[in-house]
């Protein structure tokens, strides 16, 4: 009896560890670490494509626009000089193109906050903007109306670029974000456009002029976006920006059709350059899952 007391005893021990043992394995097992926090904080390289476009009411002029002219009869009963005036130009339209390019940047996150720099370049089709006015004469100055239309069309835009600032809030793998600093183009040459109607004798028809460009132009951008990180290294993003390159002015000469005096008048517009984009993006990011930064 006593041999069979010893026993139980001791299979009671045995099988009172092993449940014990097995109980905190299955605890261990059951309370796996916590995955890090998602963290903004790396450099990143990306690409990017969208629209862009001028306003409408891009182009504006105080200047003599139109030089004088003479009207010849039945117009006029004898040739009258009509002298130049001051007159503004008005938005001859948007003018809009597709924009594609690359950007480069780097975020810093404490917290829920994200700070950051970005340098972005793109290629684009984009015109200048254009403005176009048109002035009227007829009784009692003349027997009957004659029109004089001047269209200018501000220099082609091949490039962009910018180099901003950012700061945002994330909220897990979205980030909402402002952005702005300077920004810079390559204008092409402006083109002025003078169309005189029947009866305009001096300059007659039409004259075009191509003028010079006033080339490389800085300015500054503002804009937002959001972006999401759909991988622990890529993100999309949706951005809109205005950028607004200052007043451009542009001299354009008015042929007479004389051989002995080619140039009848010089004139000046002048056009308030702005631009509008939206652009997606897509960025890889290097060295993404960094610690996030506490500030207390």
């Amino acid at each position: 009896m006593k041999k069979l007391a010893i026993a139980a005893v001791a299979g009671s021990a045995l099988l009172t560890g092993v449940v014990t043992a097995s109980a905190a394995d299955m605890t261990v097992k059951a309370a796996p670490l916590a995955p890090a926090p998602f963290s903004w904080t790396g450099f990143y390289v990306g690409a990017n494509v969208g629209g862009a476009w001028t306003p409408d009411n891009g182009g504006s002029d105080f200047g003599p626009l139109f030089p004088p002219f003479i009207v010849l009869a039945p117009q006029a009963a004898i040739p009258t000089l009509i002298p130049g005036q001051l007159d503004v130009l008005t938005g001859g339209g948007r003018q809009s193109g597709v924009i594609g390019g690359g950007q480069v940047g780097y975020n810093w996150q404490i917290n829920q906050f994200v700070l950051g720099f970005e340098a972005d370049a793109v290629g684009s089709g984009l015109n200048g903007s254009r403005g176009t006015a048109t002035r009227s004469f007829g009784p009692p100055i003349l027997l009957a109306t004659v029109n004089q239309t001047v269209t200018v069309d501000f220099g082609r835009m091949d490039w962009m670029a910018s180099i901003r600032g950012r700061a945002g809030f994330a909220v897990d793998r979205a980030l909402f974000y402002v952005t702005g600093g300077a920004a810079v183009t390559e204008i092409g040459g402006s083109t002025t456009t003078v169309v005189n109607g029947p009866g305009i004798a001096i300059p007659a028809g039409t004259a075009v002029a191509t003028n010079g460009g006033p080339g490389t132009r800085w300015g500054w951008t503002v804009g937002g976006g959001i972006e999401w990180a759909f991988h622990q290294n890529w993100s999309v993003a949706g951005e809109y920006r205005h950028t607004d390159f200052g007043n451009v002015v542009s001299a354009f000469t008015i042929p007479s059709g004389l051989a002995a005096a080619p140039v009848f008048a010089t004139g000046t517009s002048t056009s308030r350059l702005t631009v509008d984009q939206a652009t997606a993006r897509i960025n890889y990011r290097f060295n993404w899952g960094g610690p996030v930064v506490a500030s207390y």
